[in-house]
């Protein structure tokens, strides 16, 4: 039976099963411009989930025209949740240590054992954590002298790996039941399976900034009028006897469940293998995580993916090459065929 979605503000209560509805998920976007307000906003305890934007973009806002703090937190490693809340207690006591002796009243009359207990370990240079202490408290209190409404900390959840993603919205939901202003970000959409269930009721999506129609342009195929690196390992593909004739560039792959189409750098069509040539430009946001997603549409459509950059491939062409070669011959002996 479909177990009903209990809500809570604007959370969902962890260990309930999240079922987003058409109302509920279909949230206007977002604009940049928007984003640093609608984070200065958030109340203790509350959420906001953005797609389409990474840690790194959010911090390039918010530093532009926030009114707030905000902590990205380190979550790049799989570890399990009390890791990395053990791993944000101790960022929130370096940064408490860093505005000693510069910490607000907290508005309390009477003094408060773990203030002045911490005060005297700022006071020696040390950081105020207290590891025997419930660890719930130490982030309360953390928070508070770091401001009067504490720090947003944003939160940055892998969409492609549900692995991965799991312990971090584990330790982002504790958080927030205990008072943080959460800002959880994803570079593409997720699927609506668990445990992205649970970040998808309310979410919004980041508004494009190119026009509509060019974000749905399919470039057509024909002559390859790509970059320098890109014709330059095209031909060396074509003068291998092994490898001629197997790539085609600037092709079309089908992907996703709609019919949606990826147009990729050198397709394989025979043995399934993608080979992307990366410049510069696919190093940060947003073309980093649309090359993410991307990755992900490709390997559930079937398909092997190898990344290259320029640099490599202006450094050593014939590595290059063996290293596609290595991925076709991979994709031959799982199909059972020659080696």
């Amino acid at each position: 039976m479909r177990r009903s979605l209990v809500r809570s503000g604007s959370m969902v209560l962890p260990g309930v099963c999240a079922f987003p509805d058409p109302e509920a998920t279909a949230r206007p976007p977002l604009t940049a411009g928007e984003l640093p307000g609608r984070i200065d906003g958030l109340g203790a305890g509350e959420r906001l989930v953005v797609l389409g934007i990474g840690r790194e973009g959010v911090g390039r806002l918010l530093a532009q025209g926030s009114t707030r703090g905000a902590l990205p937190v380190a979550c790049d490693v799989p570890l399990t949740a009390p890791v990395l809340i053990g791993r944000l207690l101790d960022d929130l006591a370096e940064l408490a240590l860093d505005r000693w002796p510069d910490w607000p009243d907290g508005g309390s009359p009477s003094p408060d054992p773990w203030r002045k207990a911490a005060a005297k370990r700022a006071a020696l240079g040390l950081t105020p954590r207290f590891r025997r202490m419930a660890r719930e408290i130490e982030l309360v209190r953390l928070l508070g002298v770091l401001g009067p409404n504490g720090p947003a900390l944003i939160w940055e959840v892998d969409p492609a790996s549900a692995h991965r993603a799991r312990p971090v919205i584990e330790a982002m939901e504790w958080c927030a039941r205990h008072g943080a202003a959460i800002v959880a970000v994803l570079p593409v959409a997720p699927p609506e399976t668990a445990p992205y269930d649970r970040l998808l009721y309310g979410a919004h999506a980041l508004a494009r900034t190119e026009p509509a129609a060019v974000a749905r342009f399919i470039a057509p195929a024909g002559p390859h009028h790509a970059s320098a690196t890109e014709r330059r390992v095209a031909a060396a593909l074509e003068h291998d006897p092994e490898l001629a004739g197997l790539f085609a560039c600037n092709a079309a792959v089908p992907v996703g469940a709609w019919g949606g189409q990826a147009r990729v750098d050198l397709l394989c069509r025979a043995h399934r293998v993608v080979v992307e040539l990366d410049g510069p430009e696919h190093r940060g946001e947003p073309n980093f995580g649309n090359d993410r997603h991307r990755d992900y549409e490709l390997l559930t459509a079937g398909y092997l993916v190898l990344r290259l950059t320029n640099g490599q491939v202006a450094d050593d062409l014939s590595l290059c090459i063996e290293k596609i070669r290595a991925v076709v011959n991979l994709r031959r002996r799982t199909e059972g065929g020659e080696r």
